[in-house]
C-alpha cells in the first residue's frame, strides 16, 4: 500500500512542479497579473498537502511585516493561500538565477539578497521600504533556513530581520506554522495530507519593546512546544 501511495505522491510532486513552472512562465509573460497566478498556484500546492488549514488568532491586515518559522519550501505557498494581499518574500539571490523560475521572483517585486555581501542589508532595507511604501506586505523567516533535523525547534534567528524592522519601525505580526513538514514521509517517500495550523500572534511596533526579537522567538517556540505535545 505504501508503494502505491509513494507512486501517487511522486505524481503529485510532478504536478506541483508543473504548476510552479507554468506560474513562472505566466509571471514572465504577463507580470501585471502575477498576483492572480501566484495565488492560484499557492492554493493548488497547499491542497496537495493539507486536509484542512486551521487559522488561529487574528490576522492583522494593517501589519507590514510577517515573521514566521521556516518549516518547508511550501511555507511560502501556504501563507500566500492564507493571506489575500500581495506578499513580498526576501530570498537569496541564487534563486533568481534559476532558469524560468526566476520570473516568479524577478517579475513580482520579490527581494533578492546576496548573503555573502555584508553591505546587502543596506540595499535590503531600501528595497523593503520601497515595497512597504507601495502598500505591499513583507514576509520573512528569521531563521534563514529550515531545521531539517527537527522542525519542531526553531533555529537561531538572523540579525538582519531585526535590523530591518527596527530601522523602518514596521508593524510586525508573528505567525507559527504547525504540521506542514510532516506531510512528507520517508522510506518510502510519500505525501500524507495533514491538518495544518497557522497561528497568528498579536502585532506590535518594535520601538515599544527593545527585547521584542528575543521575546517573540521564545513565544513562538512555546507555541510549537504546546502544539506538538498536544499532537503526540
Amino acid at each position: 500500500m505504501k508503494i502505491i501511495d509513494s507512486f501517487i505522491s511522486y505524481i503529485k510532486l510532478i504536478y506541483g512542479g508543473i504548476c510552479v513552472f507554468k506560474t513562472s512562465i505566466l509571471c514572465g509573460i504577463n507580470p501585471k497579473n502575477e498576483l492572480k497566478y501566484r495565488k492560484k498556484c499557492a492554493k493548488i500546492l497547499t491542497n496537495l498537502i493539507a486536509k484542512e488549514v486551521i487559522i488561529e488568532g487574528i490576522y492583522d491586515k494593517s501589519a507590514q511585516m510577517y515573521i514566521g518559522n521556516h518549516t518547508h519550501s511550501l511555507d511560502i505557498a501556504l501563507m500566500e493561500s492564507v493571506i489575500p494581499e500581495k506578499l513580498i518574500s526576501i530570498a537569496k539571490k541564487e534563486l533568481g538565477e534559476i532558469p524560468v523560475i526566476k520570473y516568479m521572483l524577478t517579475k513580482t517585486d520579490m527581494i533578492l539578497v546576496d548573503r555573502k555581501d555584508k553591505r546587502s542589508i543596506i540595499k535590503t532595507i531600501t528595497e523593503v521600504k520601497n515595497r512597504v511604501d507601495r502598500g505591499m506586505k513583507i514576509m520573512v523567516y528569521p531563521e534563514g533556513t529550515r531545521n531539517k533535523i527537527n522542525p519542531k525547534k526553531l533555529l537561531p534567528w538572523k540579525k538582519g530581520v531585526k535590523a530591518i524592522a527596527e530601522k523602518l519601525n514596521l508593524k510586525v505580526q508573528p505567525f507559527v506554522i504547525v504540521n506542514l513538514p510532516f506531510a512528507f514521509k520517508k522510506h518510502p517517500f510519500r505525501v500524507e495530507k495533514q491538518k495544518i495550523k497557522v497561528i497568528f500572534l498579536e502585532s506590535f511596533y518594535p520601538k515599544n519593546n527593545p527585547n521584542w526579537y528575543e521575546e517573540t522567538r521564545k513565544k513562538m517556540q512555546n507555541i510549537l512546544n504546546k502544539e506538538y505535545k498536544e499532537n503526540t
